[in-house]
């Protein structure tokens, strides 16, 4: 009887399971600059004043709920995306 071909999780998808060459993988803490700071102080700035509009003009539902969750999510991708430029 022949044998099940295995799964192999994300075959076939680009990219999954490669390093950049120029940055390995981590999951440690980095430590941003000063420069970095301040990016993401005045990113904060902008996504906390969207944040209470949303928050004062939209009524409360899914839709507004999403919103804001997706909002959170955006703002730490970003400083993910400033702290470790990839």
């Amino acid at each position: 009887m022949d044998q099940p071909t295995p799964v192999v999780p994300f075959a076939g998808l680009s990219g999954v399971g490669q390093t950049n060459s120029k940055r390995p993988v981590t999951f440690q803490y980095v430590q941003p600059t000063e420069e970095m700071i301040a990016q993401m102080q005045n990113f904060r700035d902008k996504y906390e004043a969207l944040y209470r509009e949303i928050e004062s003009s939209v009524i409360y539902g899914r839709g507004k709920s999403t919103a804001l969750t997706k909002l959170e999510e955006s703002a730490m991708w970003l400083n993910k995306g400033i702290t470790q430029n990839d």
